[in-house]
């Protein structure tokens, strides 16, 4: 008989989800990009329906659950949610459960493992299988269905989120991914070709490429942009700038023909619409020593391919290298806001457990702030040889207060508005607006998660 097995995020004592632009701005007219549902979760439930899944419960919610009776309950987290969860920890061992389970990039660091019977590192489908007398040699992805809201609640988007490829080799010294899934494996395409049909058919357009690395595997990456052109998808992608800059004119290209690579007539409004870009720094020395492997100029050439072609940008950023002073990060904020990015994400530099930085950082400087609530890329927790933790804090809110005043989202606005027009006309005009439409008429919150038919 399989076991019964309970996987639960973090629990939320409050109503809102976590806000990814909210996070990066301080600007109240602004998107709103919540996150609504667990990828991770989501992808074992489909590949083993037999366990449930448990997502952004209250405490309330999840006391209940436990009630139930299970014979392993897992969980899945985040560094910064540590605290919360070892207290979920301490609730389920008062409740009896035989075993507990930990995954995600949470559960990889070294002092908290001991207060887990089993620790999963990387993704888990097929480690988990057998418990169930399943096999997955073949990983279904499932329907990842999230919105772009506003400050007055209107949403103004609904998208299909894909990973083509999950994992990333580079190694990057300040990513856990390399300890976490070091080898990128690619999700089958017969399985992406299912969830992007299925978007189809719930009138979603477009869809968000999330991979770490879009491109990893070249071969693979083309393959995937020949489905969503056959279907006529706006789509985006996380990418490395070098990936990117071969493929702009093509992807270009492709937006302005009238057919699909399959002789079919395309929507007026379909192609490649953006992509997210890890500039990570303006300074090639700094890059350098993040392992990067990547060329400023040959970052910020891409970023200006892109909005030549009135793509869409967002960049990552960071900030607290240990040359950064108080002076000198304004006026890299003062770049970076030149660049006129949709959005960027700035993080202040944060040793993670298992990365090179950790180890770097702890020798040379020492770690002196282990509540893991500030590991979320907007504290500084180590000592900086030259900003305090109180002044980091202020000038990370004058950083985003200046890549992102409130005439962004406008800005925004304006360019997907106009580039509806030129391709479609009044017909691309009307597509896009009938997006808002089918993103406040979808239920986002059905009881249980959709899946696609598995075996």
């Amino acid at each position: 008989m399989a076991p019964r097995v309970l996987f639960t995020t973090v629990y939320k004592n409050h109503g809102d989800p976590y806000d990814y632009i909210g996070a990066n701005s301080r600007s109240r007219f602004r998107f709103y990009w919540p996150r609504i549902q667990s990828f991770g979760l989501r992808f074992l439930k489909q590949n083993i329906p037999e366990l449930e899944i448990l997502e952004y419960p209250t405490w309330e919610e999840y006391q209940k659950k436990l009630e139930e009776g299970w014979d392993v309950v897992g969980f899945s987290f985040y560094l910064n949610e540590t605290h919360e969860i070892l207290e979920m920890v301490d609730a389920a061992r008062s409740k009896g459960i035989p075993e507990l389970w930990a995954g995600n990039y949470g559960a990889l660091t070294p002092e908290i493992q001991a207060r887990f019977d089993k620790i999963f590192v990387g993704y888990a489908e097929a480690e988990l299988a057998p418990y169930f007398g399943r096999d997955v040699s073949k990983v279904v992805h499932p329907p990842l269905i999230e919105y772009l809201n506003t400050p007055f609640n209107i949403k103004l988007n609904i998208y299909g989120i894909l990973f083509t490829t999950r994992g990333c080799g580079v190694g990057c010294k300040f990513c856990q991914t390399p300890c976490f899934c070091p080898r990128p494996s690619p999700v089958p395409l017969e399985s992406l070709e299912k969830v992007i049909a299925y978007y189809k058919e719930n009138n979603i357009n477009v869809a968000l490429i999330e991979d770490e690395n879009f491109g990893s595997n070249r071969k693979h990456a083309d393959q995937v942009v020949e489905l969503l052109d056959d279907y006529d998808m706006v789509w985006g992608c996380m990418a490395r700038a070098d990936y990117l800059r071969k493929k702009i004119d093509e992807w270009a290209e492709m937006r302005r023909s009238t057919v699909t690579r399959k002789g079919r007539q395309r929507s007026m409004v379909s192609g490649f619409a953006g992509a997210a870009i890890g500039i990570e720094n303006l300074h090639q020395e700094k890059l350098d020593d993040i392992k990067k492997k990547e060329g400023t100029e040959d970052i910020l050439e891409t970023v200006r391919l892109l909005q030549k072609n009135n793509f869409g940008t967002i960049g990552y950023y960071m900030i607290g290298f240990e040359d950064d002073t108080p002076q000198s990060i304004p006026e890299d904020m003062k770049k970076l806001a030149a660049l006129k990015l949709d959005i960027t994400q700035i993080c202040v530099i944060t040793p993670l457990p298992q990365t090179p930085l950790w180890d770097e950082i702890e020798e040379k400087h020492g770690i002196i702030d282990r509540d893991y609530h500030h590991y979320d890329g907007k504290h500084l927790v180590w000592n900086h040889p030259h900003i305090t933790p109180a002044e980091m804090e202020k000038i990370l809110d004058r950083s985003l207060r200046t890549v992102y005043p409130w005439t962004v989202p406008l800005r925004t606005s304006y360019r997907v508005w106009a580039n509806s027009y030129h391709y479609g006309g009044l017909s691309g005009i009307g597509e896009v607006a009938s997006y808002i439409t089918r993103a406040n008429r979808f239920n986002f919150k059905p009881i249980q998660p959709r899946l696609l038919p598995v075996v």
